[in-house]
């Protein structure tokens, strides 16, 4: 018997060649996949409108008077601007859109000196809704798990995962009456 029986019923006479077939094309797409992901990482900041906090923290001189992208969480509020604190600074920012502290905000603006930024656009998203991400994550998390275990359970004596069986009692392991 062969251990790829799908590939047998399509090349009855050439099964181990067809496994051997399949396994290098799926070498080969994980390597593109790799490989894209890699290219993507390393070139990121040739592909932005903006530059990013890090770009930015790398060379602050550089970018003074430029339209950079800053994102992070605000700390504190005054009339005309608050404080936003990134991933590695805390900036100004300077704009009277209303914000509260706690809410995760990306501000795209002109970089000014001592970490200042005049504001052009700005995206909020309020705390509540930034930590709602977490509460929908959960209750998918717990509608899967409950998904799985409808159709299968785990046999604790071979520790293996096995298909429920039509007719078993899900408790006991014996047959419903």
């Amino acid at each position: 018997m062969s251990s790829c029986p799908a590939a047998e019923a399509i090349y009855p006479n050439d099964g181990h060649l067809a496994c051997v077939r399949r396994g290098i094309v799926a070498a080969i797409l994980i390597c593109a996949f790799v490989v894209l992901a890699v290219y993507y990482q390393a070139n990121i900041a040739q592909h932005l409108d903006y530059p990013r906090e890090g770009e930015v923290s790398a060379n602050y001189a550089k970018y003074v008077g430029q339209n950079v992208t800053i994102s992070g969480s605000v700390v504190a509020t005054d009339v005309g601007s608050f404080q936003l604190r990134g991933v590695y600074s805390t900036y100004t920012i300077l704009s009277s859109e209303a914000v509260q502290r706690g809410d995760v905000v990306t501000v795209v603006g002109t970089l000014q000196p001592g970490h200042q930024l005049r504001a052009v656009a700005m995206y909020v998203a309020p705390w509540l809704l930034s930590e709602l991400v977490y509460v929908r994550s959960f209750i998918a998390l717990v509608f899967v798990v409950v998904l799985f275990f409808v159709s299968w359970r785990f046999d604790w004596r071979a520790f293996v995962i096995r298909p429920r069986e039509p007719g078993r009692d899900t408790h006991r392991g014996r047959r419903g009456d």
